[in-house]
């Protein structure tokens, strides 16, 4: 038998809508059959269909793959079963909401034997949608008003960057600095890539490699994942792999809140009018980035932004308080 070369680990939990989409993604970056590779699927005791249509749908492929059970359901837990079962000498764990584009894993593989220094590569993400409001949503999701400068998201040249989205991981590293940390419901990711930069590896993002991600498609589910995000945020505050940005609408909104305490409790007009000018000169960016939109792509429903962007980091805000004030309690 071959020596697998790539070992493809996708984590679900209830992903109907998107599952088969990402695996023949996968199928079709191993087309001629050059590149040994192998499918694990971590299944989160999922309650739809994912299970049964990924079983049904293998059981005709010619290629190795397995389902594995994932009890604990989260992101963490999942990873690693699907890491320490795998036998190739590269990893990747695109999302099931993700499609890779052709070459996408070949591409990796290539410039991790090219570059001795990097222990990851990943490429840029552009964000689809299948309805109406997720094509807002997406719109959003792709804005640096919306996330910052978040280099997977709007970066557009290659180069070394602080992680990788879908990326392509020599699988030896993670015997040597240890493996998800499974306490962790969010950012998991921001935790390992830490901990990996102090191992003395780097990240790289390649400009050639493409993956798609589906986005939320209404804004209540975009604003529970805001706020999720912002939630889980502190709980990884102390190990080194946040920076200022991350707590960036935190800050923002709580500085507002701030100006606009003391000038009621003072009586000194002047630090509601600071508060005031700070957050309209903010609604007028987002204006001036929703105006922008419209008039680029030619849609007009984009002018929902001036609502979802400020909802977006308000929920994210919200969540960054309750995580901290979590955080001093215990």
């Amino acid at each position: 038998m071959n020596t697998i070369i790539v070992s493809v680990i996708i984590v679900v939990r209830n992903e109907q809508k998107y599952i088969l989409e990402c695996i023949k993604s996968v199928e079709r970056q191993f087309l001629g059959g050059k590149l040994p590779w192998e499918l694990l699927i971590v299944d989160g005791e999922s309650e739809d269909k994912t299970r049964s249509l990924c079983e049904k749908y293998l059981q005709s492929v010619s290629y190795n793959w397995v389902i594995l059970d994932n009890p604990k359901r989260t992101l963490a837990p999942g990873w690693n079963i699907g890491i320490k079962n795998a036998s190739g000498v590269y990893v990747i764990r695109p999302d099931a909401h993700s499609t890779l584009s052709s070459g996408y894993i070949q591409r990796g593989i290539n410039t991790l034997e090219r570059m001795q220094d990097i222990v990851a590569v990943g490429g840029g993400l552009e964000t689809k949608a299948k309805n109406y409001w997720g094509d807002i949503i997406k719109e959003a999701l792709s804005s640096k008003v919306g996330v910052g400068n978040s280099s997977f998201r709007t970066g557009e040249s290659s180069g070394y960057v602080d992680t990788a989205v879908y990326g392509v991981y020599r699988r030896s590293v993670f015997d040597d600095v240890g493996y998800f940390n499974e306490e962790l419901v969010r950012h998991q990711d921001n935790d390992m890539h830490q901990r990996l930069k102090s191992a003395g590896w780097k990240f790289y993002m390649n400009a050639d490699m493409h993956a798609d991600y589906y986005c939320r498609d209404t804004i209540s589910s975009l604003f529970n994942q805001m706020y999720k995000i912002g939630r889980y945020l502190p709980d990884v505050m102390n190990s080194g792999a946040l920076s200022l940005r991350h707590f960036a609408p935190f800050i923002f909104y709580s500085f507002i809140f701030i100006l606009m305490l003391v000038g009621a409790v003072s009586g000194a007009s002047v630090f509601i009018l600071g508060g005031t000018i700070l957050f309209l000169s903010y609604l007028i960016v987002i204006g001036i980035s929703a105006c922008l939109s419209v008039f680029i792509n030619r849609k007009f429903q984009y002018i929902y932004l001036l609502g979802i962007i400020p909802g977006m980091h308000i929920n994210y805000a919200i969540g960054t308080m309750f995580g901290l004030f979590k955080k001093v309690i215990k």
